[in-house]
């Protein structure tokens, strides 16, 4: 679950020279794709870290791809009428349609201008920082803050209300990348046990 937090979150992943969280969004809104390579640190209260890295693309307003390499296969595809997750520890592939109207993800991805109804944004142009904090209390996460640098995310770092850490490294950040349909169309091996919710 909370690798979905950071999908939502990551229609951010932009070029961000801005002086107010209204230009920021409106930057963002302008972005049809992006991509880049990750490294994740997830740190559980009580369980110690773990660190998981591989690549992300997006294309706004339709698809987002995110593609766990290391340590394992793992993938979260989304389109704008389900979400697919893929453990290949687990050897399991999980679909689960989702309501746009009721997804904050879905909003994001289809409009990321309207991302403060579901979050209160602040951006710090001294530090390059965008925090967002979520508009509703009891919702998992206490805020996520983007570094913006040259004009680009490279990192994005949350905390959630158990005290869990996560950071992740943003690099080879590319705004409005050719990015081929065939990245879309993931396959999983035979004996794979599909599960439709």
């Amino acid at each position: 679950m909370k690798k979905l937090i950071f999908i939502m979150v990551m229609m951010i992943s932009a070029v961000c020279y801005a002086d107010s969280v209204a230009d920021v969004l409106a930057q963002l809104d302008k972005i049809k794709s992006y991509s880049a390579d990750f490294t994740q640190k997830t740190e559980l209260e009580g369980f110690g870290a773990d660190t998981y890295s591989g690549r992300l693309y997006i294309k706004s307003r339709t698809k987002a791809l995110w593609d766990y390499q290391k340590p394992y296969r793992q993938f979260y595809l989304f389109d704008t009428k389900m979400m697919q997750f893929y453990d290949s520890e687990t050897k399991q592939l999980i679909k689960q349609k989702l309501d746009p109207t009721a997804n904050a993800f879905m909003r994001l991805m289809l409009s990321p201008a309207d991302m403060k109804k579901d979050f209160n944004v602040a951006y710090n142009e001294s530090t390059g920082r965008l925090t967002l904090t979520p508009a509703v209390k009891n919702s998992g996460i206490n805020a996520i803050t983007f570094t913006v640098k040259n004009g680009l995310v490279t990192g994005i770092t949350t905390k959630d209300q158990n005290g869990n850490n996560t950071s992740i490294l943003l690099t080879n950040v590319k705004a409005d990348p050719e990015i081929a349909e065939s990245v879309f169309s993931l396959s999983v091996p035979k004996d794979t046990q599909i599960f439709n919710q």
